[in-house]
């Protein structure tokens, strides 16, 4: 039997999801024009779009580990194999303003109604337990409807006026709290501190806290598709992640999975950016240049994000950022490769100006501009991350220790590589602030 949901796209009734006989997964448009695209590798202007494209968007909204999944479809009595049947059950707020909703619900979620529940700290300590390294069913808990994708243990919450709440319904959370790696000491403190020191140089980065409920420290980020209205109504802004808008499934989100590549991304923003171009293809290099000194290993496709709302797309702020110095002492930098190559080369230290000259050729940006960004950011972010440790202190200080020497021996080597590419110095003018 042919089954369909209601696609919700900023609170409108923009598209039907449908699961044929097959199991095979169909997107129709009910027009050629919609608030947003549902992705960017669906637009509006092809009313309908077949499974090969729609089932690594569906994907791609979903927690990335199969036993987590699992875990879901026994709770919802469903196969957890199937992302039509998840999202039946979970789909109503989802990453970005897209809500995936059973014909009978969409005109109560269209009034956006729903309900609300405060949560103490020790309600939300008592969730945090329950993310036990290994255990599936952590990741499910009773009356949570929200759908978040990715590899590590996360909820969601709503926030009102410095209290926390979980809700139900229709209305959309506002924060996602995030336990960190288990098997990575301070993961999360480390996360909160590699973002803070990435918005202290200027990046535009997902704002975050780093908090303690009774016994167990959290990271809090702030939902950055998620606004206000003039009148204070809190809307959801549509996102979607690279994988999505590449149409690319999740356990391929890395390049030497054959996952997108840099060039791909900004292949993409070139075509679909507009006027904000080169824009966003200049937010995107610097966190690919962020990244790379701060040897953050994880920064692959999935890790980056557009935000759409009619025909404007605009590069999301960098989220999921975590240096990887603090974990691994077999090398000097404390780890070996980055996510994504540039100009084939994606060790950590050995990425030289040659190799962006290469990427840029490859790209059509220019090497110059590239470099001198790299110089700038190295001399930049020991600084802000020593900042960044400082405001944490004391929790951060054995952190600080493990992850400072290290950041800075590459951001010296970096510093040594660039600083004489076509002229870089010291003095040279800031690039692209």
């Amino acid at each position: 039997m042919t089954k369909v949901l209601n696609v919700l796209l900023y609170s409108e009734y923009v598209a039907d999801l449908v699961e044929t006989r097959s199991g095979a997964h169909r997107l129709q448009y009910l027009r050629d024009s919609s608030p947003a695209p549902v992705s960017l590798s669906m637009p509006p202007a092809v009313q309908s779009h077949g499974h090969k494209t729609v089932k690594p968007f569906l994907e791609g909204l979903l927690p990335d580990r199969v036993d987590v999944r699992e875990a879901m479809g026994a709770k919802y009595g469903v196969s957890g194999a199937n992302p039509f049947a998840l999202l039946t059950h979970i789909g109503e707020d989802c990453a970005g303003a897209v809500q995936f909703v059973h014909p009978s619900r969409r005109d109560e979620v269209l009034s956006g109604s729903g309900q609300f529940r405060e949560l103490s700290d020790r309600d939300l300590s008592q969730r945090l337990r329950e993310f036990k390294p290994g255990v599936a069913t952590s990741w499910v808990a009773a009356q949570e409807h929200w759908s978040l994708g990715g590899a590590q243990s996360k909820f969601a919450v709503r926030e009102e006026n410095g209290r926390f709440y979980s809700v139900t319904g229709a209305e959309p959370t506002t924060h996602i709290i995030k336990p960190g790696i288990a098997d990575l000491r301070d993961q999360a403190l480390n996360e909160h501190i590699s973002m803070t020191a990435l918005r202290r140089a200027g990046l535009s980065v997902a704002e975050t806290d780093f908090r303690e409920f009774e016994d167990q420290s959290a990271l809090i980020v702030k939902r950055y598709d998620r606004g206000t209205t003039p009148e204070g109504r809190l809307v959801r802004i549509h996102q979607e992640d690279m994988c999505q808008a590449l149409s690319v499934f999740p356990k391929d989100k890395y390049e030497s999975s054959g996952g997108p590549r840099a060039a791909d991304i900004v292949r993409l923003l070139r075509e679909t950016s507009g006027d904000r171009g080169d824009r966003n293809i200049k937010h995107f290099t610097d966190g690919l240049i962020a990244n790379y000194l701060l040897g953050a290993p994880d920064a692959h496709a999935k890790n980056y994000g557009v935000m759409l709302s009619g025909d404007q797309v605009r590069l999301a702020p960098l989220y999921d950022v975590a240096s990887g110095y603090p974990y691994d002492s077999s090398t000097q930098t404390g780890l070996r490769f980055a996510a994504m190559r540039i100009g084939k080369e994606s060790q950590f230290g050995k990425i030289e100006p040659r190799h962006w000259e290469r990427f840029a050729a490859e790209t059509g940006l220019d090497a110059k501009a590239l470099c001198a960004r790299v110089y700038e950011l190295a001399t930049i972010l020991p600084d802000a991350v020593s900042d960044a440790i400082r405001a944490e202190a004391p929790a951060a200080d054995e952190l600080g220790r493990r992850l400072l020497d290290k950041l800075a021996w590459m951001c010296e080597v970096a510093q040594n590589q660039y600083r004489d590419f076509d002229g870089i110095s010291a003095a040279s003018p800031a690039v692209g602030t």
